[in-house]
């Protein structure tokens, strides 16, 4: 298994040109800090929204709604997924113009393995509030992880041009002009 991973991540060593090989006769691996570079790919991503972010939104959500925010953010911090759902849901009903909440959902839906949900809770967050950074690099993080790399970069690439100083480092650090 860890062979065919290395050979996945392009690390197998052609042990006829290395000429190297460990105590046990298998080809040394090049993990120089350059190759390793090269694979660390995962975008920085963003956890969920908190209290202080629905506050923001505050003219956006009414009581209910945020009532049903914190509880679904609570349910979310005990890894009770299926209620934070129904929760943020609940909120998104109150509140459908507040990208936090879509970005939150769609956090919970990432968690719960249900990333054709959660693409489309990001991709709300981003209709609603086209600067919503977090959620660009969010969707970012999943179309890399699904091989979309064209689309990820895109959405890494906005983040970058809407001034996430984290985005603009690391897309700076792979070569990628934003």
């Amino acid at each position: 298994m860890k062979d065919r991973l290395a050979d996945i991540l392009g690390l197998t060593v052609n042990p006829a040109s290395s000429g190297r090989e460990t105590e046990n006769d298998r080809p040394v691996r090049d993990l120089s800090a350059e190759r390793l570079a090269g694979i660390q790919i995962n975008p920085p991503t963003f956890g969920p929204e908190t209290d202080a972010g629905a506050e923001r939104s505050g003219s956006l959500m009414d009581g209910e709604a945020a009532a049903a925010f914190r509880r679904a953010n609570a349910y979310f911090a005990v890894k009770n997924y299926g209620r934070a759902v129904n929760d943020y849901s609940r909120a998104l009903e109150r509140a459908p113009r507040a990208p936090e909440i879509y970005f939150n959902r769609g956090i919970t839906h990432e968690r719960a393995g249900q990333f054709t949900k959660a693409f489309q809770d990001y991709s709300g967050a981003v209709s609603v509030d086209p600067q919503y950074v977090k959620a660009y690099c969010n969707r970012a993080s999943l179309h890399w992880a699904q091989g979309e790399t064209d689309r990820a970069l895109e959405d890494m690439k906005k983040a970058a041009r809407l001034g996430l100083r984290e985005m603009q480092a690391y897309l700076q650090s792979k070569g990628i002009d934003w």
